[in-house]
């Protein structure tokens, strides 16, 4: 009897055994079944985001790309091709027909465009520059006290004056005329080297201070029209004489108006540029510079800007600085 329950305990407990590890593959089996279920749910997820993501991706660009090219015509817009602008984007998004030129200043715009209406001849460089130069306002409208008087390349002209007071401050006398130091030295090797080759030119007028300019132009309107004396004398503060660095010479005969006729002009005019200077008032630049033609008026702007000028063909200082210096 006794061992008839040994032998049945016995083998209970075998089968518990075996039942404990058949529960234990079963409960193994359950929770690998669960990982791949759950990988499988992250992959989906994953998959799913990216779609949403890609589909969001593809629906911002073309919500952008349609509102770029414009999809209404409402309040008004140009139609290019089969797009529609409205007029406020194509306002902005314009570009200007001036903004290649190398000195176009964007501030200038409005300005290019109004000018550009009244002289449709013209090229757009020259509106560019012609507008830089002010040359769209009344002369002597545009009234700027300009610094930087040791520059032999500033410019005065009938929109630029030198400030009130001004005097150069290295002064010496050539030909008992004063001139700026490097301008003086400048003109009297050009003076001896058109000697040695038989010409004979000397400064008449050189430096002069505002109180004598006004006095000059005062006594010019005595007897002519202000618009008549604005065509050959500058108004005080706005002669480049002033600066020291322009000067008008005589040639062999005595007289402003007698120097076209010597021969020293025509060595002037084909020699000054050598030495740093130019003439100064052309009849081709009268429109430009307000001024009649003065052979006779030398202005000193280094030989470097004098050489590059007579390179590239241009014949008034105006259009060279807003150009190249402004």
């Amino acid at each position: 009897m006794v061992n008839d329950v040994k032998g049945t305990l016995t083998v209970e407990k075998e089968q518990n055994t075996q039942y404990d590890a058949i529960l234990r593959e079963q409960k193994a089996l359950i929770a690998e079944k669960r990982k791949r279920r759950k990988r499988k749910k992250q992959l989906v997820n994953m998959i799913t985001i990216c779609l949403i993501l890609l589909f969001a991706c593809i629906w911002v660009i073309a919500f952008i790309s349609t509102k770029d090219k414009g999809v209404s015509s409402e309040g008004g817009g140009e139609n290019f091709g089969n797009t529609i602008i409205p007029d406020d984007v194509l306002e902005i998004n314009e570009l200007s027909p001036y903004r290649d030129i190398p000195y176009y200043k964007e501030e200038n715009e409005e300005r290019y465009n109004a000018y550009a209406e009244i002289n449709p001849q013209m090229t757009k460089e020259d509106v560019v520059w012609r507008v830089n130069a002010h040359q769209d306002k009344d002369k002597y409208e545009y009234d700027v006290e300009v610094s930087g008087y040791d520059d032999p390349t500033i410019i005065v002209n009938k929109y630029y004056k030198v400030p009130e007071g001004y005097k150069p401050p290295d002064l010496q006398q050539f030909d008992g005329q004063y001139l700026r130091k490097d301008t003086g030295e400048a003109y009297k090797k050009m003076r001896d080297d058109a000697r040695r080759e038989g010409y004979r030119i000397r400064v008449v007028s050189g430096y002069r201070t505002v109180e004598y300019q006004k006095n000059l132009y005062n006594r010019y309107l005595a007897t002519d029209t202000k618009e008549n004396v604005d065509r050959y004398s500058a108004r005080p503060g706005y002669s480049e004489h002033h600066t020291g660095m322009a000067m008008d010479i005589f040639g062999s005969r005595d007289g402003l108006r007698e120097f076209e006729a010597t021969p020293e002009y025509e060595w002037v005019k084909n020699n000054c540029y050598k030495y740093g200077f130019i003439i100064r008032y052309l009849k081709e630049t009268e429109d430009i510079t307000g001024y009649e033609a003065e052979p006779w008026h030398l202005r000193y702007v280094g030989v470097e800007v004098s050489t590059d000028m007579k390179e590239k063909g241009i014949n008034s200082f105006e259009e060279y600085h807003a150009k190249y210096l402004e």
